[in-house]
């Protein structure tokens, strides 16, 4: 066992472990890189975005990149960190931007003659709302989320492989007729 040992020593075993060491080191700090920076892949839970995402879950593929609410419209699913639960991700879709007038109505909202809460969404702030609206505590629960909680934007379904696809943006502008 010694003679095999020095024998190990004399070729430079050594040095292939630092470099193998190295090497790894190396791939996880450009797995972190990616993960915290470029992309990220989280289970959805519940019903607020049914029929978008399954209740179940589904994994989805975030482009952290559109963090604190770069590039985003009306219309993008976002993840952002819920502003009333620590430590809780949400993923909502954008229905107003900064300057934006929007109804803070509660859902199905049976008083007959009430006139809708409109408001206008503050600057440096979004009004998110799910889109299983009965089912989903957004925006007109806890009001405009300010744009430095959103973490990314969902673009894909990456799971279950039967139902992969891209997110869509299924809020098309009014066309006005003249």
């Amino acid at each position: 066992m010694e003679r095999l040992l020095r024998t190990a020593l004399k070729q430079g075993t050594p040095r292939r472990v630092a470099r193998l060491a190295l090497d790894g080191i190396g791939l996880f700090c450009a797995c972190t890189l990616v993960w915290e920076h470029l992309i990220t892949i989280q289970l959805s839970e519940g019903p607020s975005m049914y029929p978008t995402f399954s209740p179940r879950g589904d994994y989805l593929l975030i482009s952290r990149m559109h963090r604190n609410g770069k590039g985003i419209a009306i219309g993008d699913v976002v993840r952002f960190n819920h502003p009333t639960f620590l430590g809780v991700h949400g993923a909502k879709r954008v229905v107003g931007m900064p300057g934006d007038f929007v109804c803070r109505d509660a859902p199905f909202s049976t008083e007959v003659g009430k006139t809708p809460d409109m408001i206008q969404v503050p600057e440096g702030h979004v009004f998110l709302m799910g889109d299983n609206l009965p089912w989903s505590r957004d925006s007109r629960n806890y009001g405009p989320v300010p744009m430095a909680l959103i973490n990314g934007k969902i673009v894909a379904r990456v799971w279950p492989p039967s139902k992969m696809e891209w997110v869509k943006n299924t809020m098309q502008p009014a066309q006005m007729e003249a």
